[in-house]
């Protein structure tokens, strides 16, 4: 997916910008026709963004 962010900015445009396409994946979705396949998919999107997170701010703290 690209080098990975090292900067505290570079980090934080990369957690915008997943955000936004978790957004957009969202948005796309009819919500009478989502069924359990889609939610677990967005789940999956969402805790992998909170580990990314969870990344970052370690790398924040040692700063």
């Amino acid at each position: 997916m690209g080098k990975a962010a090292q900067h505290p900015s570079d980090q934080f445009h990369y957690i915008k910008n997943r955000i936004k396409m978790l957004n957009q994946v969202v948005s796309s979705m009819d919500a009478d026709q989502v069924d359990m396949e889609d939610f677990n998919r967005i789940l999956d999107m969402i805790q992998q963004l909170q580990i990314k997170m969870e990344r970052f701010k370690k790398d924040w703290d040692q700063e």
